[in-house]
């Protein structure tokens, strides 16, 4: 249990990381390159070694809960898509637009957010849920998403090698290397279990940076009025049903409070690279990307009270 002094220290790091990226973006000649080197770093080398170390230490129950987790991970996303066709099925909104709405709508950021926040406010043992929970989101994006991408697109995309790019997804190939490791009770080193520990501030810390960087370039406040609708459905009424949901399953605590917090993030920033790629209005996947981010960032000190954690 958090002392109220750790968990006002904690957010002061929270968003003092944020608030760094965001300055550096906005100010500082060559932050696209720092930004793309720090994705590109949490992404390849940070979060795939953080996924492997937790799999490998507390795997056990996500492992027993997985048909359960996939099964609440696929109704946050299908929740999501389902809301905003319906909002808009009578309306005349430009289908380059619904598409971008669509994606933004379905596909919620499942890495970069929630990894500091699960770690700050649940511990290392929720990471697991989370490799789960990304795992499954990958599979809808090289699936479902190329769906919803041709659907309301004019131009074709190679299916294949949309698929071909979520599976080489290195998050994803950890978790699958995490799995097979833990199945034939494979041990962390005690040697490396230091460097490991230390990875997990790392990620957690620079994660935040790029959450950071990510709303300096795409911020825009002419974008919020136009972005209240699909992210209301994104941010408020998503979770809400999922909640519901979770009140009648049998999960463990742990398990609920990061499917929880997984509902309550904004949209993904892949979703503007697959807007674009797709010949759909990216504009407005970005807008709802920033957008969501930055009105998730009051609601932060509240989310313990939300989990249920105090």
């Amino acid at each position: 249990m958090q002392t109220v002094a750790d968990l006002l220290s904690q957010l002061a790091i929270f968003y003092a990381l944020i608030l760094a990226g965001f300055l550096i973006s906005r100010y500082m000649r060559g932050a696209s390159r720092v930004n793309r080197l720090v994705t590109s770093l949490l992404i390849n080398v940070l979060l795939p070694f953080l996924i492997i170390q937790t799999f490998l230490g507390a795997a056990t129950t996500a492992l027993s809960e997985l048909l359960l987790v996939i099964f609440v991970t696929l109704f946050i996303h299908l929740s999501g898509l389902s809301m905003i066709l319906a909002l808009r099925k009578s309306s005349s909104t430009d289908r380059r637009k619904l598409g971008a709405e669509a994606l933004s709508v379905t596909f919620n950021n499942g890495i970069f957010l929630p990894v500091p926040l699960i770690l700050m406010f649940i511990g290392q043992e929720g990471i697991p849920i989370v490799a789960l929970y990304s795992i499954t989101q990958m599979t809808l994006f090289s699936t479902g998403g190329a769906l919803i991408g041709s659907a309301y697109s004019e131009s074709h995309t190679d299916l294949r090698k949309t698929i071909k790019k979520a599976v080489l997804f290195p998050p994803f190939i950890a978790a699958i290397i995490g799995v097979v490791l833990l199945l034939f009770n494979f041990s962390l080193p005690v040697q490396l279990e230091p460097v490991f520990s230390l990875n997990g501030t790392i990620t957690s810390y620079l994660s935040l940076f790029a959450v950071g960087l990510g709303l300096g370039e795409r911020f825009r406040l002419a974008s919020i009025r136009e972005s209240l609708p699909p992210l209301s459905i994104r941010q408020l009424f998503v979770p809400l049903a999922t909640a519901l949901l979770l009140a009648a399953i049998p999960l463990s605590s742990v398990t609920k409070s990061v499917l929880l917090l997984e509902a309550m993030m904004p949209p993904a920033v892949i979703t503007v690279v697959y807007s674009s790629n797709f010949g759909l209005d990216s504009e407005t996947a970005a807008a709802l990307v920033t957008v969501g981010t930055v009105l998730l960032l009051p609601v932060v000190p509240v989310i313990p009270l939300v989990l249920g954690i105090w």
